[in-house]
């Protein structure tokens, strides 16, 4: 199962909120399983899943984020 992580930001530029997302990420050393966005009028919601239960909850510290649950991980094709 993978932890999912969901983060709210406001605005419409995404190039500066994947920036710090990725560069967390490279910094952390740490690879999410699946990294999707909805983009709203105004907003966007990342939601990021991860294997383990420590990464979820440091990447949700980091960017005001929630653990919002647990999905399936996805399965290459």
């Amino acid at each position: 199962m993978a932890l999912v992580v969901e983060v709210h930001r406001d605005g419409e530029d995404l190039a500066v909120p994947m920036e710090k997302i990725r560069t967390w990420l490279d910094n952390q050393r740490i690879e999410p399983t699946a990294f999707r966005l909805s983009i709203l009028p105004g907003a966007t919601i990342f939601r990021v899943e991860f294997r383990a239960a420590s990464e979820a909850e440091a990447f949700a510290r980091a960017f005001a984020g929630q653990v919002v649950g647990d999905e399936p991980a996805a399965v290459a094709a």
